[in-house]
């Protein structure tokens, strides 16, 4: 039994320690992953609403992922979408008919 824990535990450590490197090697690329929802929902509700002037409801139906976001706000006004998700927020601003919406 006692041998069975310590092989169980060195293979744990050297799991543990694979996916340490793993991470540490891919930090980059896994540290822009939150900024993907938000800015994608931004930018796909503002070019829904303002580019192909459909209703918000349909454009929340257009822009929705299976990851909620946890905050949204449209200013009409200012003809900017800003949402907020996975910790990271995100602004999409129309800026014409030629170039549609770019995030900030």
């Amino acid at each position: 039994m006692e041998t069975f824990k310590k092989i169980s535990l060195t293979l744990l450590s050297i799991t543990a320690l694979l996916v340490a490197l793993w991470i540490g090697a891919n930090w980059r690329h896994l540290s822009a992953f939150p900024s993907i929802l938000p800015s994608f929902y931004a930018k796909e509700y503002c070019s829904c609403y303002f580019v192909m002037e459909r209703s918000e409801a349909a454009c929340h139906d257009f822009a929705r992922q299976w990851l909620k976001i946890d905050s949204f706000e449209l200013d009409k006004d200012g003809r900017r979408v800003i949402v907020q998700g996975m910790g990271r927020q995100a602004v999409a601003r129309y800026s014409g008919e030629r170039t549609g919406c770019r995030l900030e």
